[in-house]
């Protein structure tokens, strides 16, 4: 991505929450200095909406800096530069194939998207699969706990900021042992995520909650037979973990 094509796809994407916000604060505001709403408790309340409000887009600021000027958009997660065949997988809106052809122009590449209405997806992500619906197809679609692939003949597989979106534990633990099964003895799972944590409470306020914390993405790669090789930070917001089956 380059530009503001990062930050552009969020607000498109989350345009509810900005309206909201946007729509809140101006009425709010009309009403304290109309007079049609008064009281001591007036001013600070219209004080603690800006706060949010600043929030929000201080949410923004730091998504611009990640997805348009970060090592993130450039794809720096992506260092498996050796190998010829790549997957990878999607809940309804890649994130990643752009930059694996970019980066392995010579690796073999599919596209798998899980997406399933009953197991995943928030009203955003119904947007962005909606927008990408549009274009044409642009993945194989594929059941999250049964992918077309044989056991062990995934060389390299990615999921870049998609996993988060399988809210059961249960059904995301299924995804990932199925991914374990297609993965080969040398084969490696690239897993992108935000987490849960004390970078991403500052930058997306009660938004990070939608993240899963360092402590559950473990619990789930332990559960489906996957340890991790090794644990990379792209900016304070983004880790990169990268996977291999348990021996």
């Amino acid at each position: 991505m380059s530009g503001y094509a990062g930050v552009a796809k969020i607000v498109r994407f989350n345009w509810p929450w900005y309206v909201g916000a946007a729509l809140v604060t101006l009425t709010l505001g009309w009403a304290i200095a109309s007079g049609a709403l008064s009281g001591p408790w007036s001013w600070p309340a219209l004080a603690a909406l800006l706060l949010a409000d600043l929030w929000l887009l201080a949410s923004l600021v730091v998504s611009h800096v990640v997805y348009d000027r970060s090592g993130v958009a450039r794809g720096e997660w992506l260092s498996h530069t050796a190998v010829t065949a790549v997957a990878v997988f999607h809940l309804g809106q890649d994130e990643a194939s752009a930059l694996v052809a970019r980066r392995l122009p010579a690796a073999r590449r599919r596209v798998f998207d899980l997406y399933d209405a009953r197991r995943s997806g928030s009203p955003s992500l119904r947007r962005a699969r909606a927008e990408a619906a549009a274009n044409g197809p642009q993945a194989t679609p594929a059941a999250l706990d049964h992918l077309p692939l044989a056991d062990g003949e995934l060389e390299l597989g990615v999921l870049a900021f998609a996993a988060h979106e399988v809210r059961d534990e249960g059904v995301r633990v299924a995804m990932f042992r199925e991914l374990a099964r297609v993965l080969g003895p040398a084969g490696r799972l690239l897993v992108v995520e935000h987490l849960r944590d004390g970078w991403n409470l500052l930058a997306y306020g009660p938004g990070a909650l939608h993240f899963l914390s360092r402590r559950t993405w473990l619990s789930t790669f332990a559960q489906a037979g996957l340890e991790v090789v090794r644990r990379t930070r792209h900016t304070p917001w983004v880790c990169c973990f990268e996977l291999r089956r348990s021996s």
